[in-house]
C-alpha cells in the first residue's frame, strides 16, 4: 500500500490518541487540499499490509485508527487487507476520510468497498470545498458528512462536527508535520 506516513498519537483527527495512515494518491485536485504533496501516486512508498499490521501491532492500546490521505479508496485491495487486520488486531474504531460520498462508494457495487464500510465506524465523506470551510470540527468544509456506520460510537463521535479545529505540530527527524484539519 502506497503510504506517505504513519505516527502516534494522533489527537486531531477523532477521539482520542489514534494512530494516523496517510495513503498517497488521489485524483480530486480539491482546491486548496490540505495534503496536496499526497495527491500523486509513487510505487516507490509501497509498504506491505504486514509490515503495516506490525508497526500498528506494536503500539498499546491505541484509542483508534484514522486513515486519510490522499484518497484510501483508490487503493481498496489494500484497503480491504489493511481494515481487516486492523480488525484482527481488536481495534474497532476506525475513521476512513474520502473524497468520495458515501453513495458514491456504494455505487461502485465493489464487495471489498462494501466490506471496508461494514467494517468501519466512521465514514467522513466528501470532496473538500474552500468555500464551504466554517472551521468548524473534523471535517474540512460543511458539505462533507460525519457517517456513524457502527452504531456503538455513535455518541463517542457526537461532538467531532462541534468545536474548534485544533492543530498537532510534530518535529521528527528534521521535518515538521501538521496533523489536523486545517482553519481556513
Amino acid at each position: 500500500m502506497q503510504i506517505d506516513r504513519i505516527y502516534y498519537p494522533v489527537e486531531t483527527l477523532g477521539p482520542g490518541k489514534r494512530i494516523g495512515i496517510w495513503t498517497i494518491g488521489c485524483n480530486r485536485g480539491c482546491v486548496n487540499c490540505s495534503n496536496p504533496e499526497l495527491w500523486k501516486s509513487d510505487p516507490g512508498r509501497d509498504i506491505s499490509i504486514d509490515n503495516i499490521l506490525n508497526m500498528i501491532g506494536g503500539i498499546n492500546k491505541p484509542d483508534g485508527i484514522t486513515i486519510t490521505g490522499g484518497e484510501p479508496f483508490l487503493q481498496v485491495d489494500d484497503l480491504y487487507d489493511l481494515v481487516n487486520g486492523i480488525k484482527n488486531y481488536g481495534i474497532d474504531d476506525i475513521l476512513i476520510y474520502s473524497g468520495y460520498t458515501l453513495s458514491e462508494l456504494k455505487e461502485m457495487k465493489s464487495a471489498k468497498v462494501i466490506s471496508v464500510l461494514d467494517s468501519i465506524s466512521v465514514l467522513i465523506d466528501g470532496a473538500y470545498i474552500d468555500s464551504l470551510n466554517d472551521n468548524i470540527g473534523i471535517r474540512g468544509s460543511s458539505n462533507q458528512r460525519i457517517n456513524i456506520l457502527n452504531n456503538e460510537y455513535r455518541k463517542r463521535y457526537a461532538d467531532c462536527d462541534k468545536g474548534e479545529r485544533k492543530s498537532q505540530i510534530v518535529i521528527s527527524d528534521n521535518l515538521i508535520m501538521s496533523f489536523g484539519v486545517p482553519k481556513k
